[in-house]
């Protein structure tokens, strides 16, 4: 029953975290549409942490949704 709770868990925070990634392309131009930090705004600028975070959580939600699924017991 966990790993069912961690695959539905994973599945909304990944499409969250991708629902953040298009506001911050399209909306916030903190990023650019290759993913890569837009610098453009401030000379000098560095990506913060809650940037950061958003960029791991796009790397971890679907490897942490695919492998929750795919070891799912009694399937």
């Amino acid at each position: 029953m966990a790993a069912g709770r961690v695959t539905w868990l994973g599945g909304a925070v990944w499409a969250g975290s991708w629902y953040l990634m298009y506001l911050e392309i399209t909306r916030w131009h903190h990023v650019r549409p290759s993913l890569a930090f837009n610098s453009d705004i401030a000379p000098g600028a560095r990506p913060g942490g809650p940037l950061l975070l958003l960029y791991g959580v796009c790397v971890a939600a679907p490897i942490v949704t695919i492998v929750s699924a795919v070891r799912r017991p009694g399937r």
